[in-house]
C-alpha cells in the first residue's frame, strides 16, 4: 500500500510509513532542541534579560568560530563562572558602563571571582565599555584590591557583542533577535535534519534502492525537516522574547504537579549535562520545561503547515483538506514529543543505574525511539479518525480521473494489454502535485481527460500498421457470407 502522506510503498505489516517515521523522528528532535533553546531564553524576557542574552550571543560566536565553549552558570555555583572557553573560566558583566561591569565584580573591596587554584577569572565586559572598564578595573588592582595580577588587560576581557547589541538580542522583531536566532537556528536544523537524513537512508537501503537513489531521498528528506527546524527556532524565538510562555505558567505548573516530583527529575535531568535536580526545583524546572514544549510545537505545526495555508490560498485544496492536514500534523509533532518525552525519562532512568551511561545519554536515545514510536503511532491513529470525518481533496480527483478513463480507453477502443500500459504511465505521472493542480483547474473533467490521452498517445502509437482489405477481397467476403 502507499503512505497516504508521502505516496512511499508501505511494506511492513503494520502499515506504518518508515519515511513519514523518519521525517517526524527528525521533527522531534527539532522541537526537543528548540524547546532546550526556549527554557534558556525564557530569562531573555526579565528585568536583566540582556545580561543573559549576552552570554548567550558571545557562547554561540566563540562556538561558531572554532572554540570549545559552553554555558556553566545555570548550576548557581557562588560566585562561580557564567561561561567556558577553551579551558578558560568566564564571568560575564553587561552593564551601562564599564566601572559599573568593575563594580560588580566586588564585595566589601574585594575581588570576588577566583578559580580554584587562586587566580583570576577573566572578567567579559560589552565591546563599546571595554576601554572604561580596564581604566576602572586598573584603579583597583592599584589599590590592592585584586590578588595575582598587576594589569587590567589580563582579566578584562572584550565581549564580542555591544551593550545595545545585548539589549536588542533579547528584545522581539530586532534585526540583531533575528539575526541571533537565525544563525542559533543553523545548528538545529543540521541536527534534526542529519537525523531524518540518517534514518531515511538506512530505510531506502534496505528497501533494496541503490546508493544513489537512497542518498537522493535522504538528501530532500534531511533538506525539508532541517529547513522547517531551522525556520522554526527562528519562530520560537520571537514568541519566547515576546513573552509567550508568561501565559503558560499556570496551567504548565498545575500539569507538573499531577506528574509528580520523581518523573519530573527524570524529564528534566535528561536535558541537563550539569549537576542533577530533584524536588521542587526539578518541578518548577520541568514546568518551565513543558511550556516551553508548548510554544514550539505550535511554532513547528505552523511552519510545517505553511505549504497548505499556500494551497488553499492558490485554490488547490479545499478547507477540509486544510483542517485535516493540520491536525495529523499537530498529531505526528505531538506524538513524537510525548513519545520523546516518554523515551527520555525512561532513558535516563535506566541510564543512570548503567555504568558509564549516564541519564544525559540515556535520555537521548530512549528519546530518538520514543520520537520515532510515537509520532508514527499517533500519525496512524490521527488518520484514520479524520479520514472518517474528512474525505481527501486526492479521493475526488481520482474519482473524476477513474471516469474519464473510462470514457477516453472507449474512445481509443484500449484493448486489456493497452488499459493496463496507460494506467501504469498514469500512476507515474500522478503525485501530490498534480493532483492539486487538478483540483485548482477551471475543469477538473478536462484536466484528467487530457492528463490520461498523455498517457494513451504513446500506447496507441506502438500499435501495427492495418491495411485494409481491398475491393475485390470485400467482393470475395460477401460471396462467401451469401453462400
Amino acid at each position: 500500500m502507499k503512505c497516504p502522506n508521502c505516496g512511499s510503498i508501505i511494506l511492513n505489516r503494520r502499515k506504518v510509513c518508515p519515511y513519514c517515521g523518519a521525517a517526524i523522528a527528525g521533527t522531534v528532535q527539532g522541537v526537543v532542541l528548540n524547546t532546550a533553546k526556549n527554557y534558556v531564553e525564557e530569562k531573555f524576557h526579565g528585568e536583566r534579560g540582556h545580561g543573559f542574552a549576552a552570554e548567550s550571543a558571545n557562547d554561540l560566536y566563540d562556538r561558531f568560530t572554532g572554540k570549545n565553549a559552553q554555558i556553566v552558570g545555570g548550576d548557581n555555583a557562588k560566585d562561580g563562572a557564567d561561561r567556558i572557553v577553551n579551558g578558560t573560566n568566564i564571568q560575564s558583566k553587561y552593564c551601562s558602563s564599564g566601572s559599573k561591569c568593575v563594580r560588580e565584580c566586588f564585595r566589601d573591596g574585594k575581588f570576588r571571582y577566583y578559580n580554584s587554584n587562586g587566580s583570576p577569572m577573566q572578567i567579559e565586559v560589552p565591546a563599546d565599555k571595554y576601554d572604561d572598564a580596564l581604566k576602572a578595573m586598573q584603579e583597583r588592582i592599584n589599590r590592592g584590591e585584586v590578588r595575582g595580577v598587576k594589569k587590567a588587560e589580563e582579566i578584562i576581557r572584550k565581549g564580542n557583542v555591544t551593550y545595545e547589541q545585548a539589549k536588542n538580542i533579547a528584545k522581539a522583531g530586532t534585526i540583531e533577535s533575528l539575526t541571533y536566532d537565525a544563525v542559533h537556528g543553523i545548528q538545529i536544523g543540521a541536527y534534526s535534519g542529519g537525523i531524518s537524513a540518517a534514518i531515511t537512508f538506512a530505510v531506502s537501503s534496505w528497501n533494496g534502492k541503490n546508493f544513489s537513489a537512497a542518498l537522493e531521498d535522504s538528501v530532500k528528506v534531511g533538506l525539508q525537516v532541517g529547513g522547517a527546524a531551522w525556520v522554526s527556532s527562528i519562530l520560537v524565538g520571537q514568541m519566547t522574547k515576546a513573552g509567550i510562555n508568561s501565559a503558560l505558567v499556570a496551567p504548565s505548573e498545575a500539569l507538573v504537579s499531577m506528574l509528580g516530583s520523581k518523573a519530573s527529575a527524570h524529564l528534566v535531568n535528561a536535558f541537563r549535562s550539569g549537576t542533577e535536580i530533584y524536588g521542587a526545583a526539578a518541578m518548577k524546572s520541568a514546568a518551565k520545561l513543558l511550556r516551553g514544549n508548548v510554544v514550539t510545537g505550535i511554532a513547528t505545526v505552523a511552519v510545517m503547515s505553511v505549504g497548505d495555508v499556500v494551497n488553499i490560498f492558490r485554490g488547490r485544496i479545499s478547507g477540509a483538506q486544510l483542517f485535516k492536514n493540520v491536525v495529523n500534523t499537530s498529531a505526528g509533532v505531538a506524538g513524537g514529543v510525548g513519545g520523546w518525552m516518554g523515551g527520555a525519562s525512561a532513558g535516563a532512568a535506566i541510564g543512570s543505574i548503567i555504568p558509564g551511561v549516564g541519564t544525559a545519554v540515556g535520555g537521548i536515545v530512549g528519546g530518538l525511539i520514543g520520537s520515532f514510536a510515537g509520532g508514527t503511532a499517533a500519525s496512524k491513529v490521527s488518520q484514520a479518525v479524520t479520514d472518517e470525518l474528512i474525505e481527501d481533496d486526492s479521493k475526488e480527483m481520482l474519482r473524476i480521473l477513474e471516469k474519464e478513463f473510462t470514457t477516453v480507453s472507449f474512445d481509443y477502443l484500449l484493448n486489456k494489454n493497452e488499459a493496463e500500459d496507460v494506467a501504469s504511465a498514469l500512476r507515474d505521472k500522478l503525485d501530490g502535485s498534480t493532483l492539486k493542480d487538478m483540483y485548482s483547474s477551471d475543469s477538473r473533467h478536462d484536466f484528467a481527460k487530457t492528463l490520461i490521452e498523455e498517457c494513451v498517445l504513446p500506447v496507441v502509437r506502438r500499435r501495427p500498421k492495418i491495411n485494409l482489405p481491398t475491393t475485390e477481397d470485400y467482393v470475395g467476403g460477401l460471396r462467401k457470407v451469401l453462400a
